[in-house]
């Protein structure tokens, strides 16, 4: 893949740390609600909402998901940069089943749940909300956003979102999750300048994951041997697993972590 003319400025906020993107985000993370721009953290409700409105910054009218400030940027900057990073798949377990068990509003708000678990889990351990669709959260670790113990941040956040809920008996559906690390290319979608703007990971670090976090049973995270090597975590005794992978050539190593009652 050839370097676009905005490599530099891609590589500076995910694989560094933008200065100037940082202070915003150290400010920004004090003042409540959420929900808040992906980039930035900038709040769009309570106080620090109306505060946000005040100085320009508001949900953008192309994509809620960014401020009309940073949404503005990542039009103007299309591009990105391979980039070293961990990231956190989550989804329900039975998710299909489900639905066809209860009604659509129960099925919606239980899944509302999950999404407010999962996304508490990764902005509580630093991480960069992707996406969130269907039965799945998708969660980044980029250097620039999490820090260079972004690996051991990922892992943290799967240990919290297991004992968040989704026990055998709390009568919410269980949780699968997987953690992986490795270079990923990350930028805006191809086209985003014409027309919505957004931010996406691509790569075969990505579709790893991915394949994880299908073969994580009822209350576990599956965190691959590269995680768990970058955490530099302590092993405890957790269980290893071998694991091939739909498309990949040769087995996969993980760390199984558990959740409550599991």
């Amino acid at each position: 893949m050839t370097d676009s003319p905005n490599t530099e400025v891609w590589h500076a906020i995910f694989a560094v740390g933008h200065p100037k993107l940082q202070s915003y985000q150290r400010v920004n993370k004090r003042l409540p609600s959420p929900p808040r721009c992906k980039l930035c953290s900038a709040p769009f409700r309570g106080i620090g909402g109306l505060f946000m409105a005040m100085t320009g910054r508001r949900p953008s009218n192309r994509n809620p998901r960014f401020c009309s400030r940073c949404d503005q940027f990542i039009r103007a900057f299309p591009g990105g940069a391979e980039v070293e990073m961990s990231m956190m798949f989550a989804d329900v377990r039975g998710s299909t089943a489900l639905a066809e068990r209860v009604r659509p509003q129960e099925f919606g708000r239980l899944m509302n749940e999950f999404y407010a678990r999962a996304t508490q889990a990764l902005i509580a351990t630093d991480g960069f909300v992707i996406d969130v669709v269907g039965d799945e959260v998708v969660g980044l670790y980029p250097p620039g956003f999490s820090g260079p113990d972004h690996a051991a941040k990922a892992v943290e956040a799967a240990r919290l979102l297991l004992a968040l809920g989704g026990a055998a008996d709390d009568g919410r559906p269980p949780v699968g999750a997987a953690v992986h690390t490795g270079v990923t290319y990350i930028g805006t979608v191809s086209g985003a300048e014409e027309g919505i703007a957004d931010v996406r990971a691509l790569g075969d670090p990505v579709n790893t994951t991915a394949r994880l976090a299908s073969l994580a049973g009822p209350g576990e995270a599956l965190v691959s041997d590269a995680a768990w090597k970058a955490s530099k975590l302590h092993d405890d005794g957790l269980e290893h697993r071998e694991l091939a992978l739909k498309g990949k050539s040769e087995a996969i190593g993980v760390r199984v972590l558990r959740g409550p009652a599991h």
